[in-house]
């Protein structure tokens, strides 16, 4: 079961100075967000072949399981953060080889 409480990371925004964080709450993901991350992050082409989207996984991830920012940052905001700023919120959400791992091994595991 879920507790459904968003969990609170401090995220450091300057690679120079420490002390400039913001705040981003991310949500418990449920079997349902894995099953929709799939949907974003795979390509299926209409010969079969399968791609990879990580802009689409990443998109979908940072505009559905983070929940508030402090600073507040719109979707908008977070998809035009600098490429430094974006690799350290990336850190705190459930990378694609987590979901792809998920969707191999069901759901046995400690969660997202």
């Amino acid at each position: 079961m879920s507790n459904q409480v968003p969990k609170k990371h401090e995220v450091q925004i300057d690679p120079d100075d420490p002390s400039m964080i913001i705040e981003v709450w991310v949500k418990e993901l449920t079997f349902l967000d894995i099953q929709k991350s799939v949907e974003k992050l795979l390509k299926i082409g209409k010969d079969g072949s399968i791609g990879l989207n990580l802009e689409g996984y990443w998109k979908y991830a940072f505009s559905h399981w983070i929940q508030k920012t402090n600073p507040s940052l719109t979707v908008d905001d977070m998809m035009s953060l600098t490429g430094y700023v974006g690799e350290q919120m990336s850190q705190i959400l459930p990378k694609p080889q987590d979901i792809a791992e998920q969707m191999q091994a069901g759901f046995t595991k400690a969660s997202l």
